[in-house]
């Protein structure tokens, strides 16, 4: 198991720091945010350190996947919240604050104070053809 010392969410998956736990696995767990979005939000965290989702292995990232729905039925049912947003932030510039890859489930309802949505671009000319491109070339490339 990897694991940083000094990781927050390192030392709250081995025990070292108290969370509101509401599910574990081998490979994870899923704990209340203490500074939630709206009150239910929780983080699905793996035990391994890997700073952002592209560190992830692909047969880690498909078993804390697999426990999004799961977590966002319960965290629904819960709440009796109208819908949910399931996010990842990965990087600073993305607004990722702990340097431990992990997936946000927050409950929504329609007078919460979360504004949404983002604000979105338009793609000129060829721009979206020549971004399809690089992309499938990387998914192409080796599989880590």
């Amino acid at each position: 198991m990897s694991r940083d010392p000094h990781c927050i969410f390192c030392k709250i998956a081995h025990g070292e720091i108290p969370s509101a736990r509401v599910l574990e696995t081998d490979l994870a767990i899923v704990i209340l945010d203490v500074n939630p979005v709206v009150k239910g939000h929780v983080l699905v965290i793996p035990r391994d350190h890997h700073a952002q989702v592209r560190d992830v292995p692909d047969q880690l990232a498909a078993h804390l996947g697999s426990l999004v729905p799961r977590v966002t039925r319960a965290v629904v049912a819960a709440t009796g919240a109208e819908g949910s947003n399931v996010i990842i932030n990965s990087g600073k510039v993305a607004g990722q604050t702990v340097d431990h890859c992990h997936w946000h489930v927050i409950p929504r309802f329609s007078d919460d104070l979360v504004d949404w949505p983002w604000p979105h671009e338009e793609y000129s000319g060829d721009e979206k053809a020549q971004m399809a491109f690089r992309i499938t070339r990387e998914l192409d490339g080796p599989i880590d």
